[in-house]
């Protein structure tokens, strides 16, 4: 059944608009027409110059930008529980390549568009992947779920790292292959479904990457304009292994290559060097902060990150919430209260990361990291008509005296209902474009399946006995 056209979101108890006066709006109207925002203010004087082929009443919720997750990979969602516990070397060359190594096509189409399930509930409606085997499978989930989202192939060339060598099954491929194979994702797939899906190229790894590998991805991406996503300073054992082999860490390396600008988004960075970031504010590329991975694979990026100092210094911060192998979930909510709580511990300072800081980190600062923030990010108009809704009328959230705190400090995550591109996607919490209960049953089939021929599943058992 198609979507109305001519939507109007009346009496909403508070508006984020994020919009440059950051103005929030009580008794607050939206009135969007097609896939875009059409008027807003109060209820008062937009409800009656709009005429609406649906209504939607927000009262009682808290209506904001729909989140963007700047860290997601999409086609690593049914392993979740199979990287628990275990140190980086043996959670990416073992568990989490080992994985990859036997998901199949199909399989990644149901990881994504479960992981795509997981994150509309959560409120978001835009996600940066930073690279699979399989972007075409996630493209087409995005297609089905409609969401907003960019996908990347995967480009490696070196299989012996510092850590360890990669997987014979897959990761195999010489810089020319890598190049090619990432050159004909950003043509086949960049401006898919009506433009809600872009594609950019990828380096997953820097130390598996070689100098001639990342100069001729930044030379393509050049060449059709768009972004280059990658991790970069994850963990100490990464930027150790670059500055044996290189004499620098990833982001020095990149500066040095030419391959560093505002058009390319950096994941992790927990363990950037006071060079580095004085290169990120020179070179302006976006950084992805990803909290609940940090601290689940004891990264020490939280507590040795220097995320509020970026943000002073106007560097663009954004979240993410990388896998279902790393952090585990993905809900922008959860790593908003993550980068706040855990700055002011780090810090012994309860001042600073403000929840309103993390609430730009959470849209507009991923709006600009997506290279979107002409149309997402903030509720005005003339934007794209991404928006999320979370019903206040909670235990955790009474009484409501600052919204903003609350929403980071007190709420447990999940919206209510969300829009994307002006089409409804979730409306009083029912999925509306992805059968639920099938792709749950195809993520524990394929899930246990993957498991399996992995032979990682007797690794993850309870430590307890199992009685049947």
């Amino acid at each position: 059944m198609a979507q109305a056209s001519r939507i109007l979101i009346e009496h909403a108890d508070w508006i984020v608009t994020m919009d440059p006066e950051r103005r929030i709006i009580k008794d607050g109207a939206i009135a969007i027409e097609k896939d875009r925002i059409a008027a807003i203010g109060t209820t008062k004087e937009t409800a009656s110059k709009f005429k609406a082929e649906k209504t939607i009443n927000a009262s009682g919720r808290l209506v904001i930008p729909g989140l963007i997750d700047t860290h997601v990979h999409s086609t690593q969602q049914l392993g979740r529980g199979l990287a628990d516990g275990c140190d980086i070397a043996v959670h990416l060359l073992e568990r989490l390549y080992g994985y990859e190594s036997e998901v199949l096509r199909e399989d990644a189409y149901w990881a994504a568009l479960c992981c795509q399930l997981e994150m509309i509930r959560a409120g978001t409606t835009c996600f940066i992947d930073p690279g699979s085997y399989f972007p075409e499978q996630t493209a087409k989930a995005a297609g089905d779920s409609g969401m907003r989202g960019i996908v990347a192939r995967t480009a490696v060339d070196i299989h012996q790292t510092a850590i360890g060598p990669l997987p014979e099954k897959m990761f195999r491929e010489t810089k020319d292959e890598a190049v090619a194979k990432s050159e004909k994702t950003v043509k086949e797939l960049n401006g898919l479904h009506g433009g809600r899906v872009r594609a950019w190229f990828s380096l997953r790894l820097p130390v598996a990457c070689s100098n001639e590998l990342i100069k001729e991805i930044k030379a393509k991406a050049d060449q059709y304009d768009v972004g280059i996503v990658t991790h970069a300073n994850e963990s100490r054992d990464e930027v150790v292994a670059s500055r044996v082999k290189y004499g620098m860490q990833d982001v020095e390396r990149l500066a040095s290559l030419k391959a560093l600008g505002p058009k390319m988004v950096l994941i992790h960075m927990g363990w950037a060097n006071p060079k580095e970031i004085m290169l990120c504010k020179e070179h302006d590329p976006k950084i992805s902060c990803s909290p609940a991975c940090g601290y689940r694979l004891a990264f020490g990026s939280m507590e040795f990150g220097r995320f509020p100092e970026m943000v002073e210094m106007g560097i663009t911060v954004s979240l993410g919430s990388d896998s279902a192998m790393s952090g585990n979930y993905f809900d922008i909510v959860r790593q908003m209260n993550l980068a706040s709580n855990g700055a002011k511990s780090q810090r012994l300072d309860p001042s600073v990361m403000r929840p309103e800081t993390v609430l730009e980190m959470g849209t507009i600062h991923g709006a600009k990291a997506a290279l979107w923030f002409d149309e997402i990010g903030s509720l005005e108009k003339g934007k794209k008509a991404d928006i999320a809704m979370f019903e206040t009328r909670k235990p955790e959230w009474r009484p409501v005296l600052n919204p903003i705190a609350n929403f980071i400090y007190a709420c447990r995550g999940g919206a209510d209902t969300v829009l994307c591109d002006g089409r409804i996607l979730m409306e009083n919490g029912n999925v509306l474009t992805i059968d639920e209960p099938r792709a749950l049953k195809e993520a524990q089939m394929r899930g246990e399946r993957i498991a399996t021929a992995s032979d990682l599943w007797k690794k993850v058992q309870p430590l307890w006995p199992i009685v049947a």
